[in-house]
């Protein structure tokens, strides 16, 4: 049997200011950082980390493998962008080597973005990095990773808004495909945000598959449509950026340390931000004016 190399990457113990002292001891496992990685240092927000790419073998399968927390669990799946069951049958893990109660400490997405502050609910769906972030009036509430469109039948960039929901929808294509938590964005195309499995790679006809964490949240925190008599639509519903794009022949993006740090995210965010945010108000303020 060949011997499984494993690739993982560490971040370094984040260092707090004495505001966040009294915070829930992070979770470590037992490796250390080899003299020979390389490394990137980023500040963000208040916390220092340090990226360093490290070669290991089986103490890092040894330590999952006796267990770890929810929390823990929850920051490898959305990191390695894979369910559960996907976790153990892959070659390498991306694995930090402190492990907080926030996912959002480990963010390809801006904490905060002053340009959508206007903006009550928006969700940015990234074609390159495969994960979702989730804001309300530009702040981050919650990111996790997706798998979109394979080469195939890639996921098109553009705005959609979440339409209509069903907790349980069945494919047209394939009738034994069900997807959970089924948020629909565009309602002639099929494209949807729902619960399915996710490889560590894009897999899908053109949807974005979400852990089924994810998808639920969403389903319940994202606005429908609202339909006039005549079945038109006269409000949108939440606000859906997807942009950028897979390299689907070359190494997958979230493995290097300037996507991890976010600063190619940022740069993108922006670019869409600038080409959809009056459209975006403008639908806004028409549904704000339809609920009063």
């Amino acid at each position: 049997m060949l011997q499984v190399k494993i690739v993982f990457l560490l971040l370094l113990p984040l260092i707090f200011l004495p505001s966040c002292q009294k915070s829930k001891p992070p979770e470590k496992p037992a490796f250390a950082a080899s003299p020979s990685s390389s490394s990137l240092t980023k500040r963000i927000s208040k916390i220092q980390v340090t990226y360093q790419l490290l070669y290991g073998k089986s103490p890092l399968l040894s330590w999952l493998h006796k267990g770890v927390s929810e929390d823990t669990l929850n920051i490898l799946l959305a990191l390695n962008r894979v369910s559960e069951r996907h976790l153990f049958r892959l070659d390498s893990l991306i694995v930090p080597d402190t492990f907080l109660s926030d996912l959002k400490d480990y963010a390809p997405f801006p904490r905060a973005l002053d340009s959508v502050r206007d903006v009550k609910k928006i969700i940015f769906i990234s074609n390159s990095i495969q994960a979702f972030g989730a804001y309300e009036n530009g702040a981050l509430i919650r990111w996790g990773p997706v798998s979109l469109g394979k080469v195939s039948t890639p996921t098109k960039n553009g705005l959609y808004y979440t339409n209509w929901k069903s907790k349980r929808a069945v494919s047209t294509i394939d009738e034994a495909w069900i997807m959970n938590w089924y948020f629909n964005l565009d309602n002639f195309k099929g494209v949807s945000l729902h619960e399915y499995d996710l490889p560590g790679f894009p897999a899908s006809h053109s949807c974005a598959r979400m852990l089924e964490k994810d998808a639920k949240w969403i389903y319940y925190w994202a606005d429908q449509w609202i339909l006039s008599s005549n079945s038109r639509i006269a409000g949108y519903g939440t606000p859906v950026i997807i942009y950028g794009s897979f390299p689907y022949a070359a190494e997958k993006p979230w493995r290097q340390i300037k996507h991890i740090t976010g600063e190619t995210t940022i740069a993108e965010i922006k670019t869409e931000i600038e080409t959809f945010h009056s459209l975006i108000l403008k639908r806004q303020t028409e549904r704000t004016s339809l609920l009063e």
